[in-house]
């Protein structure tokens, strides 16, 4: 790792020395003044305006006295400004001068008559000079300064410096202006010398330019649903993720923070779902670039806690502090540009450029502190709760010595029992329980929060040198973090470096390019994929040693330690396990390399037309290695072959050729060392052709075409070496046997899979704007994807978008209404698309090895892995836009309105098929969709004064979606599971239950039958007329969400307080009862209320604990009541919340300690995030609503602490 590092450093620094020698270069060889202009039939101004695009110098001149001047032709020979400008005043009756870099144009003085008020203020003029700086005192280069009233003026240099030639006249008015910085005006009189200072602007209200990735709109003139975030203003320190930063700020982006495991994305949404069983994620797109996910997961996949998911975050290898700005782009109009990939909206990424200037350096570093959980939080037993419950276990059968000998599982009676049949302990008192014993287990009252969790630190630092010259500006950075991790099982280590150059080669001729690279180091628990159960309608994964789940779902009467302080072992999976043992044994070891190099040229062809290329090659390569050590209980369960257990463990291997033998291990020795290697290789390039037909007072029209190409390979390779000995060198002795039982289970110890993307794409877009009041705007774009197949219909996708504003507040009558800055009306209806992951229209054929009687008769085969399907076709969206925009009393308050309706078709699904291909489905396009939404968005300056500001800023948004055609038929056990799932007439992922009808006068659950009867007993594989056993919950996930945000300024302070909600969604709650209960399992709370005598089905609704006896009778009867109590209206909850998000404290130094430290600007900085629950359902019982409990890797998002300090040099 360290010499990836030095690897780094050195290349940063042999960029800068880059940059700065083009620099210097371009300082020392100015560019000669001559021109090449080829322009016919144009006027004066178009003339001036291609001058002054070409050299340095601006214009001062009279409106009235030029714009008659026209039909002007100019021929393309070279040359010099003052002779294009003779050969254009030519009979116009005016003349030029020339002072410095400002030309004047007035009335020629030899012409009679030839009087104007330019010509009156220009006899006498005066040099005006000076600087101008921000709020922090620091030199702002690039500002431009303009007479107002007229196009004179100049622009600061690099060092923040002005001087102009104005006309001596009093009354003349100077306007300063800067991106970022409010525009300020300020009054001549008698000065000649003007120092000013720019604040920065509340760009919270509305932004100036919207950012599409393509190009950069004046908002006035963009139709489309689009809003943009500073990452300053929205940036929370220590959570490495910049998705995550995005809640509750945009209407209509929905995030859920399903883990807080570094590298598992958040599901992000925007606008609800417009797929049923598609990814539904929005497009990333970083610096005008697609951003590929180093693995394809559907949203569905992200909650899985699979290892997969760690790879899942496309944006988790960029550096916070690095990223200028998000605009996300959300509507048919917003998005068109980007085609058939667009569907589930944009979100672009601008990362920080140099700037023209003196060198600038930055630091950032954060220390972040993230709080462990407790047990307050949870409605669980303690252990001496656990022991009395254990008593009645066994008095009810369900634990004594011969079964504790034969437990998979076992905990603290248990123990006793097993020690007792060792005869390491005797019997209590009367052959009973022996309670000294048990006294110990029953005080422990374990804290495995406190045990497998701590209060973790975590660094991160940040820094950047930027700067340049009027012909190069420079950027670079380099990032690292670094997190403990607040478990025992985890941490992680994350460098990242980005260098970016921008290079004016001439006035026509533009470069630039970036280089980033991204190292992550990972450390995880060893974890396997879960696998739904149909049979139980459960998801369940073996060796699972998560620590959040085990916590939570362990028996705190089990101890990590025993009196003497060694490791206290129980039995799980057959063999001896402690986890902090198994921790240490069994983990898994995460690596990413990720280095991009982007390239970007720009030409101008003539001063409409405009040529630039965008190309980028990627390269990633990840290595996931769990090491299973061979002591570890994950090896230790395939050799567990006791007499007691030996035909119960089903991890030893029962020989099919030798049914006459126990079943025995094939891991005699060793452990496993298993890898997976992903890898991705892309390469792109777009080109683009920028049309500016016409731009006028009255008239605007562009066109834009271009087309790109997007060349992506993925690769995957997995390993499984079984017998690896890790105490002895890293050898493997592996079981020939292992060959035949993997086979016997169907499964491999090897595989590799190859996948290859091209994607290519035409577009055309043109706008057209009339006084800048109507806007009308066009997209047109062509794309094909292989992954679609041979067939031109499915392979090619046409969409496009048609779309309108009206600038309301620019009409004559609404002059009157002064107090209204901008009112706009805006529509859009398109069609966009996307490709299902994994979904193609081609035969997929497979390699693979039948079974036969003989292993000398194997052979290999293909198999058919997914039927063809040649109709298979994109999925499509119909999008209808509709927005209002308000802006009033010169910007306080903005507020914006948009109501959508989206119609998707040909929704990806399983067709059930004849099996007469061996296969019972196929892909198809089975589903449409209706979604119909409102957003709303409100911001306001409440006080304004000197010293004290106060913004707010709501987002509200609703959804609802309707499946309108469907042709799969779910189980039962889809519907009640977790997810949820999809029928015709309800919305996409719905949640079903069971109808709950109370307890039986024997404590046992009961429930509603279609026939209004009350049953015990239900088929969850069954698929036909599912709907009358059940009953509709509502949608898993949210119907609406927003935020809201209040930020309060006083002097060099600044607090934010942040809250975020949603509502509208149903939870499925964890199993939690059963009809047989072990002591290594916790205990839920409520047991405490349970049925245990006649009548007390009046008063709970918490079944009996079953005795073994009649427990065995119900399932011989065939009844599952327990397995559907679960899966009951009694096991529901609202998923609705409102959380305290963020609050934040930040303390700007002051200049006079600025100046003494040489410090440009510094700030402290105190935030804490995920602070609290304000309201959430009481029957979660302090489960995360937003975390999805499923093992794995995932962990929950902990409350978090972080102090940080900013400074600039």
């Amino acid at each position: 790792m360290q010499k990836r590092k030095e690897f780094f450093a050195i290349r940063l620094l042999f960029f800068f020395f880059l940059f700065v020698c083009f620099g210097l270069k371009s300082k020392a060889f100015p560019q000669e003044e001559r021109l090449e202009l080829r322009m016919k039939g144009v006027s004066l101004i178009e003339v001036m305006s291609e001058i002054k695009e070409k050299t340095n110098y601006t214009f001062l001149y009279n409106v009235d006295d030029i714009k008659k001047v026209r039909n002007i032709n100019l021929t393309g020979i070279p040359k010099s400004v003052r002779e294009i400008l003779q050969e254009c005043l030519i009979g116009s009756g005016l003349a030029y001068e020339i002072r410095d870099k400002v030309i004047i144009i007035k009335p020629d003085p030899n012409v009679n008559g030839a009087d104007s008020e330019l010509h009156k203020t220009i006899k006498k003029v005066k040099n005006l000079y000076g600087y101008v700086t921000d709020n922090k005192g620091t030199m702002l280069p690039g500002v431009s300064v303009l007479i107002k009233g007229t196009y004179f003026g100049t622009s600061t240099d690099i060092n923040g410096n002005y001087s102009l030639i104005i006309a001596n006249d009093p009354n003349i008015i100077l306007v300063f202006s800067f991106i970022g910085m409010k525009t300020k005006e300020v009054s001549v009189g008698e000065l000649e010398k003007i120092n000013v200072e720019l604040f920065p602007s509340d760009e919270r209200l509305r932004e100036v330019l919207v950012t599409t990735g393509f190009q950069k709109i004046d908002r006035n003139l963009f139709t489309g649903s689009a809003n943009k975030l500073n990452q300053i203003d929205i940036a929370l320190n220590g959570i490495s993720d910049v998705s995550r930063s995005l809640q509750g700020h945009i209407s209509g982006v929905q995030v859920d923070n399903i883990s807080g495991t570094f590298g598992i994305s958040p599901i992000v949404r925007i606008r609800g779902k417009a797929s049923i069983n598609g990814s539904n994620k929005p497009l990333w797109v970083v610096d005008g670039v697609v951003q590929e996910d180093i693995i394809e997961l559907t949203n569905n996949d992200l909650t899985s806690g699979n290892l997969s998911t760690v790879l899942s975050s496309g944006v988790v290898g960029l550096n916070p502090d690095d990223i200028e700005s998000f605009q996300i782009l959300k509507d048919a109009s917003a998005t068109a540009l980007y085609g058939a990939k667009a569907m589930n909206g944009v979100i672009v990424i601008t990362t920080k450029k140099g700037k023209t200037g003196k060198l600038k350096v930055t630091y950032s570093g954060s220390a972040i502190i993230r709080q462990k959980p407790n047990y307050s939080q949870f409605d669980i037993l303690s252990s001496d709760e656990e022991m009395e419950v254990y008593e009645e276990l066994y008095d009810k059968g369900w634990i004594d010595i011969a079964k504790a000998s034969s437990a998979a599982n076992h905990g603290a009676m248990s123990k006793m029992f097993y020690e007792i049949a060792n005869n390491n302990v005797s019997w209590g008192p009367d052959g009973g329980l022996n309670y000294q014993f048990l006294s110990k287990y029953a005080n422990s009252n374990t804290d495995w929060f406190d045990v497998l969790f701590r209060n973790s630190l975590s660094q991160q630092h940040s820094f950047s040198i930027s700067g340049g010259s009027d012909k190069s500006r420079f950027y670079t950075s380099i990032g690292y973090y670094n997190d403990e991790g607040q478990t025992l099982a985890d941490e992680v280590k994350n460098y990242t470096t980005l260098v970016k150059g921008d290079f004016d080669v001439s006035k026509r001729l533009k470069l630039g390019f970036k280089v980033s690279g991204n190292i992550r180091d990972q450390k995880l628990p060893g974890s396997q994929d879960r696998k739904f159960e149909p049979i139980d309608g459960l998801y369940e994964r073996n060796f699972d040693v998560n620590p959040y789940n085990y916590a939570l779902y362990t028996s705190r009467s089990i101890r990590p330690y025993n009196e003497n302080g060694n490791l206290e072992y129980f039995r799980r999976n057959y063999a001896p396990f402690n986890i902090l043992y198994e921790l240490d044994h069994n983990y898994v070891n995460v690596d990413v390399d990720d280095i991009l190099f982007q390239g970007e040229v720009q030409f101008a062809i003539t001063s409409k037309l405009r040529f630039r290329s965008t190309f980028q090659g990627r390269w990633v390569n990840t290595l996931r290695e769990q090491k299973i050590h061979e002591t570890s209980n994950h090896a230790e369960a395939y050799r567990a072959d006791a007499p007691l257990f030996v035909n119960r463990n089903s991890f030893l291997f029962d020989d099919p050729d030798h049914p006459e033998k126990e079943p025995y291990s094939v891991l005699k020795q060793g452990g496993f060392y298993n890898t997976t290697k992903n890898s991705l290789t892309g390469y792109f390039i777009r080109n683009i052709v920028d049309w500016n037909l016409k731009s006028d007072q009255d008239h605007i029209v562009n066109l834009l075409f271009g087309q790109e190409i997007r060349y992506t390979n993925r690769k995957e390779t997995h390993h499984e070496i079984w017998g690896y000995l890790y105490d002895k060198g890293g050898i493997s002795i592996t079981d020939p046997m292992v060959v035949k039982y993997l086979k016997f289970r169907d499964q491999t110890d090897y595989y590799r899979r190859k996948e290859k993307y091209r994607f290519a794409g035409v577009f055309l877009t043109g706008a057209y704007s009339f006084k800048g009041k109507y806007i009308l705007n066009s997209t047109f774009r062509f794309d094909g994807d292989n992954r679609q197949g041979k067939n031109s219909d499915s392979r090619y996708l046409p969409t496009w978008n048609v779309s309108g504003a009206w600038n309301v507040h620019g009409e004559n009558f609404m002059k009157s209404i002064g107090f209204v800055d901008r009112l706009k009306l805006k529509a859009t209806y398109g069609l966009s698309g996307d490709n299902g992951i994994g979904a193609s229209p081609s035969l997929i054929l497979k390699a693979g090895e039948p079974l036969r009687p003989n292993d000398e008769d194997g052979e290999g085969v293909l198999y058919i892995d997914e039927l063809a399907n040649k109709n298979l076709t994109w999925e499509k969206l119909y999008e209808f836009n509709l927005g209002i925009e308000l802006e009033v009393l010169n910007g306080r308050f903005y507020t914006d309105i948009e109501y959508f309706r989206r119609r998707s078709k040909d929704l990806l699904g399983f067709v059930t098929t004849t099996g007469v291909g061996g296969i019972r489905k196929k892909y198809g396009n089975v589903g449409e969709m209706r979604i119909n939404g409102i957003e709303f968005t409100l911001s306001s300056q409440n006080v304004k004064t000197k010293n004290f500001n106060w913004d707010t800023r709501f987002t509200f948004s609703y959804a609802k979606d309707k499946i309108t055609k469907y042709y799969d038929e779910p189980r039962i056990a889809d519907a009640i599971q977790s997810l949820g799932t999809n029928f015709e007439g309800y919305s996409s992922n719905s949640l079903f239950s069971i109808p709950f009808a109370g307890l039986d006068d024997n404590g046992v659950p009961q429930f509603f039958g279609p026939n209004g009867k009350n049953i015990q007993k239900l088929n969850l594989q069954k698929r036909i007329d599912i709907l009358k056993y059940l009953k509709y919950e509502g949608p898993t996930t949210p119907k609406g969400f927003g935020g809201l945000e209040n930020i309060f300024h006083y002097k060099n302070w600044t607090f934010s307080i942040g809250l975020n909600y949603r509502f509208g969604n149903k939870i499925r709650l964890e199993d939690a009862f059963s009809d047989r209960y072990d002591d290594y399992s916790s205990l839920p709370g409520r047991l405490k209320n349970r049925w245990k005598k006649a009548g007390d089905e009046n008063r709970t609704n918490i079944p009996v604990i079953l005795t073994r006896w009649k427990s065995e009778e119900l399932n011989d009867n065939g009844l599952n009541p327990y397995q559907l109590y679960n899966k009951s209206t009694a096991r529901v909850a609202d998923g609705s919340f409102v959380r305290l998000k963020n609050i934040g404290v930040v303390y700007q130094l002051p200049q006079t300690w600025l100046n003494s430290m040489n410090l440009s600007s510094a700030s402290l900085k105190f935030q804490a995030y995920n602070i609290a629950l304000l309201y959430s359902d009481k029957k979660l019982n302090g489960v995360d609503p937003e975390f999805f409990q499923s093992g794995g890797i995932s962990l929950p998002m902990s409350r978090t602490y972080s102090f940080s300090v900013n400074l600039a040099f």
